[in-house]
């Protein structure tokens, strides 16, 4: 027996289920191993939210000083001498900075040949008696202009407010060797290190960075300064700079925080002893909480493209070319943005970001507490989400037709992709979209390839059972909605059509075997066509006879409109086809048509494994076929019953429509008699049905004696 799928999506639901099941493993497998590619893929999508927010305004706390091109051009070129450094931290101190920032190293003493003939004439000087005393004055003098590391000393000194960059080395990660000497921090240093120190509650896994060696200040530098900030930074592997380092590990348990948590700190005027880390978890500082992940680092939200943050250039700060009170109570990153100085970074935004103004962009994130953070539920929420994407979704979309199932997984994608971007913008949470969205598409893809091979088979199958039986319009519409196609025997009120050959068997005693086949074979050819222009449902040939019904496998409520307009049809293609045969010389075949409407068993029939019929049996299919022999009795070539007769009275001459359904007009329809089937105890009226010329409205005749006839019933 031909088994099919009848569109009853609970033959997919199991293997669909089982599919999808599989695919959420999968995936739940990968994000606990959690792999390079889908992380750095992860990392680019919170690239494409900074893009999709754009940039956002800073607040006017915080200002850059930057060594650009015109201040390079103007001053010279880089580096410049330590007095030029001391004007710019006078002029900032002159205008009320509150605090400012070097990212800058000054971790060697910047002797010229000038100094060096200065310093040994003065020792000369010194030991020589003879030597004038105004002249050793003047050595002096001109070894006090020319010392300049002393003079930016002495202007950090005057200043207090500047926070200088403390280089700590930290190897790569890929260094396996078994032993690293560690360097002992400078003692002038570790009044910048942090003074209350915690491990995480959560007894997480922690791998904060740590530091081998430095390159400190030059330790009258550092003295002079308020405080000191590492400026280690490195970029993800793909080279973007996302994470601020907010504390890293220089010597046995002594943690060192960045420049930028540093201006942070003092600007808020938080006392060092306030200042707490929390390792896994934050930096306390005040009554702000930064938090941080397992490397104590800080998801820095960039405010857009470079030189976003306010910026005055070096150059106008040198020669006091800005509005007075420009810094006043501001927080100034002193740093360089001119591309030969060798300090661009890689971000979201841009491929050449200063990495000055990237110090400038923490100390605004901290300042107005805008501080992106992957929440403590983000893994048992991403768990969660690929079981309810991979099952949930599975279960659904084994339950819906293809477009339902595009709409569900579009919207499921485009809904959560907005959801985390709401999240991002508003909260600024980080929630992953990679695993529960892949996850999605995994699904999507897996449970549609499943259908539609399932769909093809069955559509396969379908198209077998029923192309011999349908026209291809009702076959696209079973495969479509195989629903419809009930092939397991089924009870349906049908209107039946039988056709025969009127002496069909003298024709054939008087023409050889070919000539009967090939008159046979153009006449059930012509009908076979007509048939399925009205959607019949072709049963069998038996022999000359066509049987056909409507009604099965599709439901048709016109089915007994569509069995009279074919039968209609059919004669009238007859008449053409006698008229071509007459032409020709040919014997001139007729036929007589029955017409019967009421309840069959209709299903695939026959014997399995060898041969199976999509038929009808009944009844009222005996009685058609019996009914048809009556053509010829009654001499009407179209006979119907009053069974059929009672579906057509209600759209005979209705109102026309557009593809002229639902209307039957220009027909005569005359009583023909009561026919009394053998078994049956109530006679069945017949009558002819016929074509009237289109100007003549159709007409019921009604016989008031209508002849009895015995009729056996036997199909």
């Amino acid at each position: 027996m031909i088994k099919v799928w009848l569109g009853k999506t609970k033959r997919i639901e199991k293997p669909g289920f089982a599919l999808a099941a599989l695919v959420t493993f999968v995936m739940l497998v990968l994000f606990l191993i959690d792999p390079y590619p889908l992380v750095r893929l992860e990392d680019t999508t919170l690239d494409a939210r900074f893009v999709l927010r754009g940039p956002r305004p800073s607040g006017d706390e915080v200002k850059m000083v930057l060594v650009d091109e015109p201040s390079i051009r103007e001053l010279g070129r880089w580096p410049w001498s330590r007095d030029k450094h001391a004007r710019l931290v006078t002029a900032l101190k002159e205008d009320g900075a509150k605090v400012v920032g070097y990212d800058i190293i000054f971790s060697e003493a910047e002797v010229t040949e000038l100094l060096k003939s200065l310093q040994e004439f003065n020792r000369v000087a010194g030991v020589e008696p003879g030597t004038p005393r105004h002249l050793r004055e003047l050595i002096q003098t001109r070894l006090d202009a020319d010392n300049t590391d002393a003079l930016f000393a002495k202007s950090l000194a005057a200043a207090g407010i500047v926070v200088l960059a403390l280089p700590l080395l930290v190897p790569e990660e890929t260094d396996r060797r078994e032993e690293i000497r560690f360097a002992e921090p400078p003692n002038y240093i570790k009044k910048a290190e942090f003074m209350l120190i915690r491990e995480s509650r959560g007894g997480e896994a922690l791998k904060p960075y740590r530091a081998v060696d430095s390159v400190p200040p030059l330790k009258p530098f550092a003295e002079a300064s308020v405080s000191l900030g590492h400026v280690f930074s490195i970029p993800e592997r793909d080279g973007i700079t996302r994470y601020e380092y907010l504390a890293l590990r220089y010597g046995p348990e002594d943690y060192f925080p960045s420049l930028g948590l540093e201006v942070a700190r003092l600007y808020l005027g938080v006392p060092r002893d306030r200042m707490a880390l929390v390792l896994g978890e934050g930096v306390r500082l005040g009554d702000t909480f930064i938090p941080v992940d397992q490397k104590a680092r800080m998801l820095i939200d960039y405010l857009g493209p470079d030189q976003t943050v306010p910026h005055v250039s070096a150059t106008d700060v040198f020669h006091k070319r800005f509005p007075p009170g420009t810094f006043a109570g501001k927080a100034v990153l002193v740093g360089t943005s001119a591309l030969g100085t060798h300090d661009q970074k890689a971000t979201p935004f841009s491929s050449n970001f200063p990495g000055v103004e990237k110090n400038a962009t923490v100390v605004e994130n901290i300042l107005h507490r805008r501080l992106l953070n992957k929440s403590v539920w983000s893994v048992p929420l991403d768990f969660g989400l690929i079981l309810l994407f991979g099952l949930g979704l599975g279960t659904a979309l084994t339950r819906m037709r293809a477009l339902q199932g595009t709409t569900l997984a579009a919207s499921a994608i485009v809904g959560y992709a907005a959801v985390a971007q709401i999240l991002f913008v508003k909260q600024g949470l980080w929630v992953s979209v990679v695993y529960p969205l892949l996850t999605i598409v995994l699904v999507f893809i897996a449970v549609t390839v499943l259908k539609f091979m399932t769909e093809e088979k069955r559509a396969k199958e379908i198209r077998t059972i029923f192309s011999s039986y349908v026209s291809p319009r009702i076959v696209n519409e079973l495969i479509k909605d195989p629903e419809k196609a009930r092939l397991g025997g089924t009870r349906k009120e049908l209107s039946m059509l039988f056709s025969d050959v009127i002496g069909f068997t003298t024709f054939s005693e008087q023409h050889t075997p070919e000539e009967v086949v090939t008159q046979l074979n153009e006449y059930l050819g012509a009908m076979t066509e007509i048939v399925f222009r009205w959607n019949g449902t072709l049963d069998k040939f038996v022999g000359d006879a066509v049987v056909v019904f409507w009604g099965a496998p599709l439901d048709q409520p016109n089915h007994a409109e569509l069995a009279a307009k074919c039968a209609l049809h059919m004669r009238k293609r007859l008449e053409e086809l006698q008229t071509k045969w007459r032409a020709e010389g040919r014997y001139l075949l007729d036929m007589g048509i029955g017409i019967n409407t009421g309840d069959a068993l209709v299903g695939n029939m026959g014997a399995e494994g060898r041969k199976m019929d999509y038929t009808m049996i009944g009844d009222h299919v005996n009685l058609c076929a019996r009914v048809e022999g009556l053509s010829r009795q009654f001499k009407a070539p179209i006979v119907i019953t009053e069974y059929t007769l009672a579906r057509l009275k209600p759209i005979i001459d209705a109102p026309e429509t557009p593809d002229n359904l639902g209307r039957l007009a220009h027909v005569s329809i005359r009583g023909l008699g009561a026919v009394k089937v053998k078994g049956k105890d109530k006679p069945v009226v017949v009558y002819e049905l016929a074509n009237l010329p289109r100007n003549q409205p159709s007409k019921i005749q009604e016989s008031a004696n209508l002849a009895q006839v015995e009729m056996g019933s036997g199909h």
